[in-house]
């Protein structure tokens, strides 16, 4: 009997867009698509805690639009988020109130840490998150944050759920850093948007990746600090994400680029492009996921890693002997 290939679901962060996760979980469990470990960073993160509590998509999608729609969620200050537009103003009037916004964020942020209060996300997540322990989620399952202080990566796989959900969660500028044993964490997209190297790291042979995030469209339109500071940051995290991409074995990729990512009222929206995408996607997944070749696939990635850690160890030791 052929051993089935140990499936991990690496779920990316992307504000309102990652809501699509649930619409992908809910195509996955109808077709049978076994999940043994979940990773994910930001809303990737909660939507991939919340199914490894539960594993079961229509409790998730319920939990979800449960808070969408009470007053805890109106306290989190997402509908303002939502009123900025990802387009410039078209009549002058417009253009000018919108130059007077620029300004105004500059002068904030020259006094404080984030536009909106940490409570808020804290909020967000003790409403909709238990309070457990990752180690008793029912599936494995691990989320990723960057630590200002030190600038790495760290992923946890254990410790107390809701708090590293929140350091996951922290999206710079908009929600302040979370400060905890001598760490200063930030939203885990600056550095590991997909954690596909946790997935490996929990025993996975088999990685389905969700990528929510926008296209690299091209843009002619930067005249101020604000939009080239955002269109640079736009572009690292996009090259950052392309040699993650390149880990995983599938790739469902539901089209959200178009909704901002504090739109939370396009809940039914999103799920629906993201059931469409993976039902899209379920042939090529079924194709890979049966087929031998993606354990030697893996072995392959074995090999190639340890060869570039020893390489990096000879270095290491060439500079010592200097």
């Amino acid at each position: 009997m052929k051993k089935r290939l140990k499936t991990a679901l690496v779920l990316g962060g992307g504000g309102a867009r990652g809501l699509a996760h649930i619409g992908v979980i809910k195509v996955l469990q109808k077709h049978g698509i076994p999940i043994d470990i979940v990773t994910g960073t930001s809303m990737g993160g909660i939507i991939g805690a919340l199914y490894a509590y539960k594993q079961d998509s229509a409790w998730l999608e319920k939990q979800v639009r449960h808070f969408l729609s009470s007053e805890a969620f109106e306290k989190t200050g997402s509908r303002y988020l939502s009123k900025i537009s990802t387009s410039e103003p078209e009549d002058l009037l417009r253009q000018l109130s919108h130059e007077i916004k620029k300004r105004l964020v500059i002068n904030l942020a020259a006094h404080r840490v984030s536009l909106l209060k940490g409570e808020r996300l804290q909020l967000t997540i003790d409403t909709l998150i238990p309070n457990i322990e990752i180690s008793e989620l029912q599936i494995p399952f691990a989320c990723c944050a960057a630590d200002l202080y030190s600038g790495q990566c760290v992923t946890f796989s254990k410790g107390h759920l809701r708090k590293a959900l929140r350091a996951s969660a922290s999206i710079p500028g908009f929600i302040p850093p979370l400060e905890t044993n001598g760490h200063l964490f930030i939203d885990g997209s600056v550095c590991e948007n997909f954690p596909v190297q946790a997935a490996l790291d929990m025993g996975a042979e088999f990685i389905i990746g969700v990528n929510v995030s926008q296209n690299m469209e091209r843009s002619n339109d930067y005249d101020n600090v604000i939009d080239i500071i955002i269109r640079a940051n736009q572009i690292s995290t996009h090259k950052l994400d392309l040699l993650l991409m390149e880990k995983m074995d599938c790739i469902i990729r539901p089209r959200t680029g178009h909704i901002h990512w504090s739109n939370f009222e396009a809940f039914d929206t999103l799920i629906t492009i993201g059931a469409r995408a993976a039902e899209e996607s379920m042939p090529e997944i079924k194709r890979c996921f049966t087929e031998q070749h993606t354990l030697r696939k893996r072995w392959y990635r074995k090999i190639i890693q340890w060869m570039a850690n020893s390489a990096l160890r000879e270095k290491a030791l060439k500079r010592n002997d200097l």
